[in-house]
């Protein structure tokens, strides 16, 4: 969790991308959630992180936003002041500016 440090906002946006067999769309196989965030580097450049949590259709026992309820109060006990909020990688540099 080091790389957190180096963010410039206490929001990271995230995405749910669910991946189904070809054949039958109905039937989830992986369900993706993608974490961004911007952080800097030395020289003043901005950087986005990307991170992903893959959970396959076995473990998916628990709702899309039971996950990240669990994944934001996880990130609470880091005491790291960080807001999960659903969102694309434009919204990203919305927020910033």
């Amino acid at each position: 969790m080091a790389f957190l440090e180096k963010r410039i906002t206490d929001n990271i946006f995230f995405e749910i991308k669910k991946e189904s067999q070809q054949d039958d769309l109905d039937s989830i196989k992986n369900i993706e959630i993608i974490l961004h965030f911007l952080g800097k580097i030395p020289e003043n450049s901005l950087v986005l992180y990307e991170t992903k949590i893959k959970f396959s259709a076995q473990d998916m026992g628990k709702s899309e936003s039971r996950i990240i309820e669990e994944l934001q109060k996880l990130l609470d006990t880091a005491n790291l002041n960080i807001k999960l909020i659903k969102g694309k990688i434009r919204e990203i540099y919305i927020s910033y500016s």
